[in-house]
């Protein structure tokens, strides 16, 4: 496979917070004429864990490698971790995925609360029904609750009157850390990369995650410029990491719609997880 054709390695489907299916989001990479795709939902292999069915109903054309985004703690700061080419069998992280999956339940019962404080009632089975498929249910979808029932204008004004980080609703989950994350992606035979760290990631702290085991960062991404892009390639050589990149597709959830092909990833980026892979 030469290096001219692109990848995405950051995809999201319904089964966390994305709106296209697996199906839906295969179908387009393979439209897009991607040469290698991974969908990596937020703290759920529940796509994954039918990798060989995806990899059967894409074809030989594309290749699709497990992956997941991993939502850590570090420095009081909740930052994402994106885990590729591990095994969806390995029962210590799919444990670990079953306590996460109940500490998300418990963080939205926790804001549901917090909003009911403040007036603003909203039922469990109306905030479930709209997180049906999803196994790692979060605030997207209880900001799509809060729109559809009118409650605000739009999913902006959710998060800064209610849901933001800084916001009068916010409740913090994560209480995993940087390389208890780690520590189960690489004992499961993967790669683990930094994700989109120019919003979450100071630059001085990127020696410390490496020395937590953090093997690579996101430089290709939707939100970021050329030149940050250029400035984490910089990063990646200076701490021997590698650079992967995706456009951190969510299909019709967010503002700038599917995303879906649109940061131009070269092939070698997956070559390069496989070459750490084999390292190991």
């Amino acid at each position: 496979m030469n290096d001219s054709r692109c990848v995405d390695l950051h995809l999201h489907t319904c089964r966390s917070d994305g709106t296209f299916t697996p199906q839906e989001l295969i179908e387009r990479a393979r439209a897009l004429n991607l040469a290698a795709i991974s969908i990596t939902d937020h703290d759920t292999v529940a796509s994954v864990a039918e990798l060989e069915q995806w990899r059967v109903w894409a074809g030989s054309e594309m290749e699709i490698i497990s992956g997941i985004e991993l939502t850590v703690s570090f420095r009081n700061r909740e930052l994402h971790l994106l885990g590729y080419g591990f095994s969806v069998d390995d029962a210590p992280l799919l444990a670990f995925l079953e306590s996460a999956h109940a500490r998300r339940l418990e963080r939205l019962r926790a804001m549901l609360e917090q909003l009911r404080q403040k007036g603003v009632v909203l039922s469990w089975d109306e905030l479930m029904e709209v997180a049906s498929e999803s196994r790692s249910p979060g605030r997207p979808h209880l900001a799509e609750l809060l729109v559809r029932r009118r409650v605000v204008g739009s999913l902006k004004e959710v998060y800064d009157r209610f849901l933001g980080d800084s916001a009068s609703c916010f409740v913090r989950m994560v209480d995993t850390t940087v390389e208890e994350a780690c520590r189960l992606i690489r004992q499961a035979g993967g790669v683990i990369v930094l994700a989109h760290p120019f919003h979450l990631v100071r630059d001085e702290w990127c020696p410390e995650l490496a020395a937590q085991g953090v093997q690579g960062v996101e430089a290709y991404h939707s939100d970021q410029s050329s030149s940050v892009t250029l400035f984490y390639q910089k990063v990646a050589r200076e701490l021997n990491w590698i650079d992967t990149g995706g456009s951190d597709c969510h299909g019709f959830r967010k503002s700038k719609g599917p995303l879906i092909g649109t940061v131009p990833v070269p092939y070698r980026c997956l070559e390069a997880i496989r070459q750490v892979q084999h390292a190991a």
